[in-house]
């Protein structure tokens, strides 16, 4: 049974029942999940909820190490970098346990169909942190180009690094996109 257990090594996502069957289908021993949950606990294994990371794809991990060691080479500070990004903030989300008293029923919580979500864009660099954009529906091309870069970005380079930058940013399409790319052009972004 423990050489089934150890089988999580290579799947941590394997479940006391899914041991159970293989237990029974491969060596023909039965153990109840109960059985089964107290000795891997025994030894050391815990339930955690699913904890989530990046995705990096195997073909951009070798790029990636690549780059950090050009910028290791020459000692790279970032000193003149301006990273920026954007994301999405759920406004109305409920944790995904609650508690409540053995003898209360435990209360319920609204989900709505479509939850309101808003968006926000900001950059930062080793001199502070630009503006904060706060905006709601899809960020278009235009309104990235004459809001965020225009009225965000820029003054931000012109009182933080009148003596050059460069300015970071993922390959999303309304970054790369002409108009955008003219902007960079036309207002000396660095990007």
């Amino acid at each position: 049974m423990l050489d089934f257990i150890d089988k999580m090594e290579s799947n941590d996502e394997t479940t006391s029942t899914t041991l159970q069957r293989l237990l029974l289908e491969e060596k023909g021993l039965a153990f109840s999940t109960d059985k089964i949950k107290r000795i891997r606990r025994k030894l050391g294994w815990l339930t955690t909820g699913t904890k989530h990371c990046q995705l990096v794809k195997e073909v951009n991990r070798a790029k990636r190490l690549d780059y950090c060691r050009r910028c290791l080479e020459p000692k790279e500070t970032f000193s003149d970098v301006i990273f920026t990004d954007e994301c999405t903030v759920a406004m109305e989300q409920h944790a995904r346990i609650s508690f409540h008293r053995w003898w209360e029923p435990p209360r319920q919580k609204g989900r709505p169909k479509h939850p309101y979500k808003v968006h926000v864009w900001a950059g930062i660099s080793r001199h502070g942190a630009t503006h904060i954009a706060i905006f709601s529906g899809i960020m278009e091309a235009e309104f990235f180009v004459n809001d965020v870069l225009e009225k965000h970005l820029v003054p931000f380079i012109a009182n933080t690094f009148p003596d050059g930058h460069r300015c970071m940013q993922d390959n999303d399409p309304k970054h790369t996109i002409k108009m955008a790319k003219k902007y960079y052009q036309d207002s000396g972004i660095h990007w």
